[in-house]
């Protein structure tokens, strides 16, 4: 994966099409839509899993939040 992982703050979220999946650092590394991203460990199988799906992570103060992204889902302001 090329450019700078990016490192996720609180309330920061990530929504793209999963790629890729691979370990670096005792830390995921995930490739959303064009952009790396740096995950716990903990999230490379439900990763893994949605490859080539839609996906949206959450970071929130405590944790990370994971979604997949329905074809046909509208944005609740629509």
């Amino acid at each position: 994966m090329e450019g700078q992982p990016y490192h996720m703050r609180p309330w920061d979220e990530v929504l793209g099409p999963a790629f890729g999946v691979e370990e670096k650092d005792g830390h995921c590394l995930a490739l959303i839509g064009k952009i790396p991203v740096i995950l716990p460990q903990e999230m490379a199988a439900r990763l893994t899993e949605a490859k080539g799906q839609r996906i949206g992570i959450l970071r929130t103060d405590c944790d990370y939040r994971f979604r997949l992204i329905q074809e046909g889902t509208k944005d609740a302001g629509l």
